[in-house]
């Protein structure tokens, strides 16, 4: 997939020129991954024994999101959630697929779940880490929730 430059027409077919339409949206999207990134792995002290490429494959969600090969992500998160359900990251890789979708009730579920996880495995997180999941869940729930 090309490149979509600041002055090229945006991709959602609004007319206007991509850094006018979306491209604030994405350019924010791409600095809340990151720093969704950064703080996960700040906050979880869980760590899998012997690893088994849990990091790598909960990297490739990301890195299929950011590239905007959705449908990969989605597969890719749901086989991170089948291979590790000890962990929460297919749960929250999941909720960040849904919202880079524009997801919003599905992202909000999936946080919520993770952030449920996290609660029920003290021992395993930062507290940080639950606080984090439900902030997001807020943020993508419905108002009022």
């Amino acid at each position: 997939m090309a490149k979509i430059g600041r002055n090229d027409p945006c991709p959602c077919g609004s007319g206007q020129k991509y850094k006018r339409c979306c491209l604030p949206r994405d350019e924010a999207a791409a600095v809340e991954r990151a720093r969704a990134r950064e703080l996960e792995q700040a906050a979880a002290t869980f760590a899998v024994e012997d690893d088994d490429g849990l990091d790598e494959a909960s990297n490739i969600v990301i890195d299929l999101i950011d590239a905007g090969r959705l449908d990969e992500a989605e597969q890719a998160a749901q086989d991170l959630l089948a291979r590790y359900p000890e962990v929460h990251d297919g749960l929250e890789r999941v909720a960040m697929v849904a919202a880079a979708r524009g997801d919003r009730a599905r992202a909000a579920e999936y946080y919520r779940k993770a952030a449920d996880f996290v609660h029920t495995h003290p021992e395993s997180y930062d507290p940080v880490m639950e606080v984090y999941l439900r902030k997001r869940a807020i943020e993508f729930g419905a108002p009022g929730e």
